[in-house]
């Protein structure tokens, strides 16, 4: 009897001894804070919110996609980091025929094993890929096979070295951290200024459209042309930007130039119209020669649109948001450049 006691005693400190984790595992799936635990209803970011609630955009563009692409047929296909998201749909759309359904695939320091990923998932589940426009700027080129944290952990079912568990392990522990803990239950400014700090959290773009997953700035091109003194004094670190060296003969490197012949191999076994742009980045050093040749030799040198050495855009302030992200017309006007060599 006595040793019957002692077990159910056991059992019984290791349940209460377990109900903290039980409930912590409770509250971080009721709340979802990344946006990938309930199923996807078309809204990756709540009406009315002020702040980006750190949403795992790698999972809500796959997401968006399999929800909306039964009735809008998407077959247009826009590839890159955030510095994608100001190269519009609408921009785009002028140089496509009327029919293209254009969708918007941007994450936030996007690899290219993810615009590899991404479209091999596209034509693996049937979905036709007629254009693709993929904006690759010079950081891609080094940037890590793949990322793992959040909010950066690429979809289990794009990434074939990301598993179920493995995906939500890695967010459910980031979801440990106190801020973004505190910022959940009890929302304050004081927590989310830490949190924007910290990049943890950053300010809903003004051009949000879930229909395509594009999120764009174009909300602030007038306000910085209105008022491009105003905007950039509270900037003056934008100003202060020392140019940097020039850049590594080899930013692709054998596994980059690997990565990219696999994606060269899908365009031209599908026949897919494709664009790429290397985007300009104020005060920051063209794309190598050397790296431009090899880009144009496995790309294609029609495709390839290499603004890296744009001299006007490289030292124009006001053509940028913040030193990375291009004004929304100025993309617009990239994107008429590569169309008008075709």
């Amino acid at each position: 009897m006595g040793g019957q006691s002692g077990i159910r005693k056991f059992v019984l400190r290791s349940l209460l001894a377990l109900l903290p984790v039980a409930a912590f595992v409770a509250l971080y799936v009721v709340v979802d804070p990344f946006k990938v635990v309930h199923p996807y209803d078309g809204i990756s970011i709540a009406p009315g919110d002020s702040l980006e609630r750190m949403p795992n955009k790698r999972y809500v563009a796959i997401e968006g996609l399999k929800y909306y692409n039964p009735t809008r047929h998407y077959d247009s296909f826009i590839f890159g980091s955030s510095i994608s998201s100001n190269f519009t749909a609408a921009a785009w759309a002028k140089h496509l025929p009327d029919s293209a359904s254009i969708y918007h695939f941007t994450a936030g320091a996007e690899t290219l094993s993810g615009i590899r990923d991404e479209l091999r998932y596209l034509i693996d589940h049937n979905i036709p890929v007629r254009h693709a426009l993929m904006i690759m700027e010079e950081e891609m080129f080094s940037r890590p096979k793949r990322y793992e944290e959040m909010p950066f952990v690429p979809h289990y079912d794009v990434s074939p070295d990301i598993s179920w568990l493995h995906f939500h392990r890695l967010h459910f522990n980031a979801f440990r951290d106190p801020y973004i803990f505190l910022y959940k239950l009890w929302p304050s400014k004081r927590v989310a200024d830490k949190l924007l700090e910290d990049g943890k959290m950053s300010t809903i773009p003004s051009g949000r459209d879930e229909l395509i997953n594009e999120d764009s700035s174009r909300g602030l091109d007038s306000v910085i042309l209105g008022n491009p003194e105003q905007y950039y004094g509270e900037r003056e670190w934008l100003v202060e930007m020392v140019p940097t060296p020039d850049p590594k003969p080899l930013a692709i490197d054998e596994e980059a130039q690997q990565t990219l012949r696999e994606i060269a191999d899908m365009v031209n076994s599908h026949h897919i119209d494709c664009v790429v742009i290397v985007p300009p980045q104020f005060r920051k050093a063209a794309l190598s020669p050397i790296d431009h040749v090899v880009l144009c030799e496995i790309m294609g040198e029609d495709r390839v649109n290499d603004f890296s050495n744009d001299d006007e855009l490289i030292h124009d302030l006001h053509s940028y948001y913040d030193g990375v992200h291009i004004l929304t017309f100025r993309c617009s006007q990239l994107i008429d450049r590569c169309y008008s060599r075709k």
